[in-house]
């Protein structure tokens, strides 16, 4: 394990421009083991304080800026809290999606009453999103391919490695990750990755090194698909949270391991 966090984010619980007026909040998250501990520690009890609010949860964070522009053309939008990455949340602030805070005015103080913006420090560092997770986008991998020879990956490297293991790999659909593993891959140093990403060399580059792959990949929007492609035997290694692959290896004994590596 090198570093747990260091490709993690904070998922942000965004505030978003909503119509709707009634009793029902609809709350977007990425739905699974994640939603349900949601609902055990945040919902359940806001709604047992609360008998009057209904909260109606929806699994498209995944999808909240394509789909919130949509609403938005359509002078609809129906959704109340959205928990998304920060970057995405940033974006919908930008694109005037969603409501901007002052922690100090909107978010109660701590219970000494440190007001928001001390207590959360650094974590808060943008008024359009509530730091409220850190988690880790890993790779999960099978141990009992047999064309690997009793070989294990050792870094994330292997997933571009299609000789020394073969197999079709399983990655998120879209650049956040991708990017900067195809550049660490590619031989450039962790801390030049975002200046080598702020040129259109650096994103060709990483494009480029992604395409050595593009016939070994299963694309994935929704964070179980990796899971399940493991322990179904369709792919041999992919890109997923943490908490999924926690899942899959602990609770229902998949022959996979987590392969902790930036």
């Amino acid at each position: 394990m090198k570093s747990m966090y260091t490709l993690a984010t904070a998922a942000a619980a965004l505030m978003a421009m909503s119509s709707a007026q009634a009793e029902d909040m609809t709350i977007v998250s990425w739905g699974g083991a994640y939603s349900a501990s949601q609902q055990a520690a945040y919902h359940d009890p806001y709604m047992k304080l609360n008998p009057d609010v209904n909260i109606i949860n929806d699994e498209s964070s995944n999808e909240a800026v394509a789909k919130m522009r949509a609403m938005a053309e359509a002078g609809n939008i129906t959704w109340d809290v959205v928990d998304v990455v920060a970057a995405d949340a940033i974006r919908l602030c930008d694109e005037g999606l969603a409501i901007e805070i002052d922690p100090d005015k909107d978010l109660a103080p701590a219970p000494d009453g440190t007001p928001a913006s001390e207590d959360f420090g650094e974590l808060l560092v943008s008024p359009c999103y509530i730091p409220q997770i850190v988690y880790s986008t890993t790779f999960g991998y099978r141990t009992d391919v047999a064309e690997w020879g009793g070989k294990e990956p050792e870094d994330l490297c292997a997933v571009f490695d299609t000789k020394t293991f073969p197999g079709k790999r399983s990655l998120e659909k879209r650049p956040i990750n991708n990017v900067e593993w195809a550049l660490l891959c590619d031989g450039v140093a962790p801390d030049k990755i975002y200046d080598v990403l702020s040129t259109d060399a650096g994103v060709e580059q990483a494009l480029a090194k992604l395409a050595t792959i593009r016939d070994d990949v299963i694309w994935w929007s929704a964070g179980a698909e990796t899971p399940q492609r493991l322990a179904d035997g369709e792919a041999v290694i992919g890109s997923t949270y943490n908490g999924r692959l926690f899942s899959v290896i602990e609770e229902q004994k998949q022959p996979v391991k987590m392969l902790w590596d930036w």
